[in-house]
């Protein structure tokens, strides 16, 4: 039993390691490594040489300083090969859908429209309803315009000559700034609804996908906006961190 909870007790360690690592602080010294984690030089230094040996780490020679080593970019290409937007979004979806009790949806893009992937529908009688696969204009809702503000400048002039709709690149330079859109009865077939939508985004820092909570404006005041904006940005930096980003 002590040798099993030693093992653990060295794994949690290697782990803390490596979590001493950011995009801010790519190399580290085994001092700072030490002080970060309250480990003894020593401890640092055996457990940091061991990972040194098995490519988790890297040491350069001039400057001594660690950095991630070949074998994380392995495994994270196999983490993210095996997971999908769908899957990952999910969970974060339901636990919007569970705060606030209105529809969440989930869409990517496809050519020159948006396409429905995933939808969580609220519990309440009077609610959004969207099927799996519907496609839409990119132009239209704040879903298609958060997803038209995150791609290249020459496609999205090609989807405004295609779908004119009155949006301009200066809405959507907005959306980049701010993070998020939204819209209220733009929808004639759907009149009445209100809703926020925000930017996923994958290992390669390029829009994946737009997370929308939608339901009736009688339910969905200033204040309560406020409230689905902040926690769906939230979530969804939580999806995109799954992706890699």
């Amino acid at each position: 039993m002590a040798v099993q909870e030693s093992n653990v007790r060295s794994i949690e360690r290697a782990l803390n390691i490596l979590d001493c690592f950011s995009r801010e602080k790519p190399a580290l010294s085994l001092v700072e490594i030490s002080r970060m984690l309250d480990m003894s030089p020593s401890t640092v230094s055996r457990m940091v040489g061991t990972m040194e040996s098995m490519g988790y780490l890297q040491r350069n020679e001039e400057s001594l300083l660690y950095s991630l080593g070949y074998k994380l970019p392995n495994l994270g290409a196999i983490y993210l090969s095996s997971v999908s937007v769908r899957e990952a979004a999910k969970p974060h979806m339901v636990a919007l859908r569970n705060q606030f009790n209105e529809s969440v949806g989930l869409f990517v893009v496809e050519k020159m429209y948006r396409v429905c992937v995933e939808f969580v529908p609220s519990t309440q009688p009077i609610h959004r309803v969207m099927s799996i696969g519907t496609r839409m204009e990119l132009t239209n809702g704040a879903t298609g315009r958060v997803l038209l503000a995150y791609q290249d400048p020459d496609f999205a002039r090609q989807v405004l000559l295609v779908h004119p709709s009155g949006v301009t690149f200066d809405q959507l330079e907005k959306i980049r700034e701010q993070g998020y859109a939204t819209s209220h009865n733009e929808n004639p077939i759907n009149h009445g609804l209100r809703s926020v939508a925000v930017p996923v985004f994958n290992a390669n820092r390029e829009i994946e996908a737009a997370i929308f909570i939608c339901g009736p404006d009688n339910r969905i005041d200033e204040k309560r906006m406020e409230e689905m904006i902040a926690m769906a940005k939230e979530e969804a930096w939580k999806v995109s961190k799954k992706l890699g980003y």
